[in-house]
């Protein structure tokens, strides 16, 4: 039998098999596959301007979204100087303006009481929680269920607030913070049956275990105005070093102990007896403090600064044994063990180290000598440091005071022992910044000053002296304004743009022919989209905020449906009302949060935009799987006529050799005539 593999050609018969198959196919694959092909083409078309309309979406929607209420309610600072004289104070501070947390939106968060581990809540009980004036979200328990079930279900329910657990000594309690911040979003809750302890109503004289931990509070900006602001003193933090210690020196013996100000006491335990080793434990606790080793090219000494600064962040250090050279005391004096009062010291001596100097103690005349001889002797010696006496009630203590940074040691032998002690050198002291903002004091651990000026955070840089007379000005900036307005305008225009040259029709310059159309000029999706954007934009140049409209501070449309910007009409605006303005474009009911909310649902999962894209994409998957069915089919079809020509020409190349031969025999019977 004939195969259909094309290898049987004209050589086997008269016919042309591979042609006649492949002529009768073409024109079958014409008929069948034409018209899907062309269909393929044109959802690939659309698929592709759907995807170019999407990213003029995005892009759209990114430029709102970068429009924050701060974009049109900004404020700038000046800072001037009115002093006279040569010697004036050059940038002692800087102003930030709305950035410090005081200023920023909160969302309300309750807490519940407290509940035991494991407690069950009963299938079927629900809570209703209202968030500001949306319309109250049930949740009811599908199955008996664990205050985590309970969370999980809230969650679930996306009913406008985030729910979370946490466990202290009154058991499990169940956290909701509204995902929304500001007064309008308070939170109701009504429960009942196992549930109905969650229940809470803040207008209710009804208790509740149920109390606020976080109060809602609306976005506030600085006021407007000038202040006087002096600088006397900046922020510290505390920083102490070691006398100097040979390199190689190991600590085998004793402890180490770090207070920072009122924190709890950090024990320190290296993991080598090296200075390296210390300087590194102290870095691994939670000591709140940084340590450094700094060589003078002799010796090393050990630096302690504080991580805050401020006169309540002071450092306490106290070692025994070998870690006594870290000892310091948040007076900075050095403070010996007591003796009894009238103690006598007879035999040895006693060597005071300053710094780098070194002087032994001698006391003038002779032996026995009493501790106020000792405190004579070394006040008398111009050491760097001022002795005293303190008495805590039974004992007596040699005081010393430095006079500068440099560390202390006393070395004593003999009957001097007891006064042994060093402390560590104070390289800068703990304190707090001090300045004066129209006449009132104001103190601050930090040179970021955040509380003083609600809305302003102040950074100090250096000390003003009586010649100076800074004001700090703070206002509002219209040209902030100005620049949001313009990308406002420039983004729906680059928007307008864009669309119109996915739809745009062009009209045909030869007469019976078709217009010339864009992928999208046809498309209603697109319209819609279009439709409601600009809706919104006419309903706020009406009625925006019930106050101030975009038409009334000079935005408008065009004829060719882009938006134009009247320059002097917004100056205008911003500077007789600038909060109208403000509240324009970026309170709850103003513009920019109507288009972010419509531009999330356009571009959402379930929006215009994916649906239609999803639809052209199913429709395409349709295609492709009609194409290959009918590919498959012509595959079979060319099998089939591949088959039947095979065998027509086998006939019919049997049929011209019987001719043949018939002619060759007739032949022969006529020559033998």
């Amino acid at each position: 039998m004939a195969t259909s593999t094309g290898s049987v050609s004209t050589a086997a018969g008269p016919l042309d098999v591979e042609t006649l198959v492949k002529q009768l196919m073409a024109a079958e694959s014409k008929s069948r596959l034409t018209n899907l092909k062309g269909k393929a083409s044109a959802f690939n078309t659309l698929i592709s301007a759907y995807g170019n309309f999407k990213g003029a979406l995005t892009t759209y929607q990114n430029a709102i979204k970068g429009l924050t209420s701060a974009s049109f309610s900004s404020q700038k600072s000046a800072i001037s100087n009115a002093g006279t004289g040569s010697n004036l104070t050059t940038d002692p501070f800087t102003a930030d303006i709305n950035t410090d947390e005081t200023t920023k939106k909160l969302a309300q968060k309750l807490k519940s009481g407290g509940f035991t581990a494991g407690q069950l809540f009963n299938a079927g009980d629900s809570i209703a929680i209202k968030v500001g004036t949306d319309q109250p979200t049930f949740v009811t328990l599908k199955a008996n269920s664990t205050l985590a079930g309970v969370r999980d279900a809230i969650n679930a329910s996306k009913a406008g607030v985030t729910a979370s657990i946490v466990t202290d000594g009154s058991g499990d309690h169940l956290v909701l913070e509204a995902n929304a911040g500001g007064t309008a979003n308070t939170i109701k809750i009504t429960a009942n049956g196992s549930l109905a302890g969650l229940s809470y109503d803040a207008s209710s004289n009804q208790p509740s275990a149920v109390t606020q931990i976080q109060a809602p509070r609306d976005a506030t900006k600085a006021a407007s105005g000038k202040y006087t602001v002096s600088v006397s003193q900046l922020a510290q933090a505390h920083k102490v070093s070691s006398a100097g210690i040979a390199p190689g020196t190991t600590f085998e013996k004793g402890v180490l102990a770090i207070k920072t100000g009122n924190g709890s006491t950090a024990i320190i335990k290296p993991r080598t007896n090296t200075l390296a080793g210390v300087r590194d434990a102290i870095n691994a606790s939670d000591a709140g403090v940084n340590a450094a080793i700094v060589s003078d090219g002799k010796n090393d000494h050990l630096v302690i600064t504080a991580k805050d600064s401020g006169a309540a962040n002071s450092l306490r250090i106290t070692g025994t044994d070998n870690f006594s050279v870290f000892s310091f005391d948040p007076s900075g004096k050095l403070t010996t063990p007591g003796v009894p009062t009238g103690q006598a010291f007879n035999a040895g001596n006693l060597t005071l180290q300053v710094g780098g100097k070194s002087i032994g103690v001698t006391p003038s005349g002779s032996a026995p000598f009493g501790l106020s001889d000792i405190v004579a002797s070394i006040n008398g010696a111009n050491a760097g440091v001022t002795a005293s006496i303190s008495n805590d009630g039974t004992q007596d203590h040699l005081v010393l005071t430095p006079a500068g940074t440099d560390p202390v040691m006393l070395t004593g032998v003999g009957d001097y022992a007891p006064l042994s002690g060093s402390t560590m050198g104070q390289l800068s002291k703990a304190q707090d910044a001090s300045l004066s903002i129209d006449g009132v004091t104001v103190t601050s651990p930090s040179n970021k000053v955040s509380d003083a000026i609600s809305g302003v955070t102040l950074n100090l840089a250096k000390v003003t002296t009586a010649a100076d007379s800074f004001t700090l000005s703070i206002s509002n900036d219209t040209s902030g304004v100005s620049a949001a307005a313009n990308t406002f305008v420039s983004a729906y225009n680059a928007l307008v743009k864009a669309v119109n040259s996915l739809t745009r029709q062009t009209p045909s310059t030869t007469k019976g022919e078709a217009n010339t159309s864009s992928p999208l000029g046809a498309e209603s999706s697109v319209k819609t989209v279009m439709e409601q954007l600009r809706g919104t934009l006419l309903t706020s140049m009406s009625d925006a905020t019930g106050t101030m409209s975009l038409s009334q501070i000079g935005i408008s449309f065009q004829k060719d449906g882009t938006l134009a910007l009247n320059a002097d009409k917004l100056s205008k605006a911003t500077t007789q009302n600038f909060d109208g303005v403000s509240n324009l474009f970026s309170s709850s009911n103003g513009v920019i949060p109507k288009l972010q909310k419509l531009m999330d649902g356009i571009l959402g999962d379930s929006g215009i935009v994916a649906s239609k894209s999803k639809g052209l994409q199913d429709s395409l998957k349709v295609n492709t799987d009609q194409q290959a069915a009918v590919n498959a089919r012509l595959l079979t079809l060319k099998d089939s006529y591949t088959n039947q020509f095979n065998r027509l020409n086998l006939t019919l190349a049997t049929m011209q050799s019987r001719q043949t031969y018939l002619t060759q025999q007739l032949a022969k019977l006529n020559g033998n005539k």
